[in-house]
């Protein structure tokens, strides 16, 4: 169940512009647009003002654009990526892009569980790891960031936001976080480096992120790494799966057990 909640929350604010239909357990409807998410509530500006819906009520939400997103509606299977690393250069001809990573990093298939996610590779040691999410997603940048903080405050234990800063990468203008939480089923400690960056019609997200001990000096690598990182934006990214920000879960479970 909690991986459908996320399943749905996913698609919450991916096009703000337009009204959505929500629809609820005890089979009504409402009408409007998802303004925030505050814990497990929904806030919902409709045509008689604002309401609050909990998210445990909600069913299914249906965007002009996206259609209706129902609880089960994935089905598990995994996509077949093109994807190959020749010494320390990594090339993902699903996604269209390629990155250098250092020397005795590995592709680690059994890390992209989750359909959404592209590209997953380790370094040798297994301490510190690297994830390439690509989105459909017509929002805006603020709005995806929303969204994505969003998840990160309910995935993790005492989430911590530790900065938040505007950059440049692959030609693009994005977000950069660092942010800090215990995993609610090991209680591990872990730190990430996130670059979310906006593309036409899609964001795609760069994960970093380690043990929080090692996290300062992973930092300069997977800085280095990030800044590698180029697109070939004038291709579509390959329809993998509608997006499902529970791969942190299938992550951390193989990774932290």
């Amino acid at each position: 169940m909690r991986a459908t909640h996320f399943f749905i929350v996913l698609f919450l604010l991916s096009s703000l512009s337009h009204a959505e239909d929500i629809q609820l357990k005890d089979g009504s409807k409402i009408t409007g647009t998802i303004t925030a998410i505050d814990g497990n509530t929904f806030h919902v500006k409709t045509a008689y003002g604002e309401i609050q819906v909990p998210r445990a009520e909600i069913v299914a939400i249906q965007f002009p654009e996206n259609g209706s997103k129902k609880e089960g509606s994935g089905d598990g299977a995994s996509a077949h990526v093109d994807e190959s690393l020749d010494g320390t250069l990594y090339s993902n001809r699903t996604a269209h892009f390629q990155v250098t990573v250092p020397i005795g990093w590995i592709v680690s298939p059994d890390l992209r569980k989750a359909k959404d996610i592209v590209a997953a590779l380790m370094s040798a040691d297994q301490a510190h790891f690297f994830m390439v999410a690509p989105e459909t997603y017509a929002g805006s940048l603020t709005t995806h960031r929303v969204l994505a903080e969003s998840q990160f405050q309910n995935k993790f234990q005492d989430y911590q936001k530790l900065s938040e800063t505007e950059i440049k990468l692959d030609g693009r203008t994005g977000i950069r976080m660092i942010f800090k939480g215990n995993t609610a089923d090991t209680n591990t400690h872990l730190e990430f480096l996130v670059f979310i960056l906006p593309y036409d019609g899609r964001m795609v997200r760069l994960s970093f992120f380690t043990l929080e001990p090692l996290f300062d000096d992973a930092v300069p690598v997977f800085e280095k790494m990030a800044a590698s990182y180029h697109s070939a934006s004038d291709k579509p990214v390959a329809k993998l799966a509608s997006p499902h920000p529970a791969h942190l879960d299938d992550l951390l479970s193989l990774s932290f057990k």
